[in-house]
Formats: C-alpha cells, structure tokens, sequence
C-alpha cells in the first residue's frame, strides 16, 4: 500500500511542476512575447532547473501549447479501432475524443486561458503551430476511423467522419474557454456529441 501512495504521490508532483512550467511559460509570454522569454526564464520561474524544463516539453512553444489541440489516448484509439466501447459509431467518437482531454486538476486556469487567447491573437507563428496540431489530430483520427470501418484514411467516409468530430472538439473547447473555465468541459463535449448525433 506503502508503494502505492508513494508513486500516486510522486505523480501528482510531476503533474503539479508540469502545470506550474506551464504557467510560468504563458505568464511570461503574455507579458514579454514569446521571442523575449528564455526556457531559464520559465525554469527560473517554476523554481526547477532548466533541465527539468527539458523533461517535460520539449521547447517553451510546446509548454505555450499544451492542451491546445487534445490527442485519443493509445488506449482509446485502440478501443476504437476494435469497434468499441459501444458499438455505436458517434457514441464511440465522444469516447475516443473524451479521451484526448486532460484531468480535472491539470486542466488550464481561467487565467491560462486568458493568457493564451492573447497570445494566439499577438503571436501569429503560436496560430499556426496551433492550426497544425489540429490538422496532425484530424489525421489521426482518419486512420482510425478507416481502421474501423474498413476504408482507406484517404477516403470521403472516415475524412468526414474525422471532420465533424475534429469539429465537435474544438466547438467543445471553444464555448468552455468563453466561459473562462467555469463550465465542465466533459459536459460540454457530451452535450456536443448528443447534438451532432441527433443532427445526423
């Protein structure tokens, strides 16, 4: 049991410097502009050394950009692609999406958000890196959707498929950031799903 609260302990420690690198690096950024920030800067900030900046981005943009555009799991792309959890195709898409979002403790603060629509508005180089996130996700998601129904990724069926659920995401995302974090963002992606489903 011993064994089991400690490494618990030591994983909320690792996401507690993480979110904190994160932090540091928008607080920053927002301020300064990202050209003007150093990754010494951000460690500096977070009380860590740069090499512990290092374990867990791999450049102050990715700390900038994190969670921006949400990834499935290994675990639910794999379920997916089986034809699981449920059978059912656009019940299964919120559950690999669902996914792709973080805990509710490591999810951004209404600050960070704030922080981070200002500087995809002033950074137009964070836009793209953004946009192409996105575009890497719905890719993604294309394979999936061609592995589970039996199509080619380049095919109309999981390029649309993939299309609309990429769409449903950052819909999702898009009204829990109006709301500056207030809302549940699993509640939100639910009740999006349940609409696209009933549309379709």
């Amino acid at each position: 049991m011993g064994d089991v609260d400690a490494m618990g302990l030591r994983e909320r420690k690792k996401q507690a410097t993480r979110r904190e690198l994160r932090r540091a690096a928008l607080r920053l950024a927002a301020e300064h502009g990202v050209e003007s920030v150093t990754v010494d800067e951000i460690a500096a900030a977070a009380n860590v050394s740069p090499r512990t900046f290092f374990n867990y981005f791999r450049s102050k943009e990715d700390a900038l950009l994190e969670f921006a555009a949400p990834r499935p799991t290994p675990e639910a792309r794999a379920s997916f692609r089986g034809g699981g959890p449920t059978g059912v195709l656009v019940e299964d898409l919120r559950v690999y999406v669902a996914s792709a979002l973080p805990d509710e403790e490591a999810l951004p603060l209404a600050e960070e958000i704030r922080w981070r629509k200002c500087l995809l508005t002033r950074e137009p180089q964070l836009a793209k890196r953004f946009m192409s996130a996105f575009q890497a996700t719905e890719s993604e998601m294309a394979e999936d959707v061609a592995a589970r129904t039996g199509d080619t990724p380049d095919d109309v069926r999981p390029q649309l498929t993939a299309a609309l659920a990429t769409a449903a995401m950052r819909f999702a995302m898009r009204r829990w950031v109006q709301s500056e974090g207030r809302d549940d963002l699993r509640a939100i992606l639910s009740g999006t799903f349940e609409a696209l489903k009933r549309g379709l």
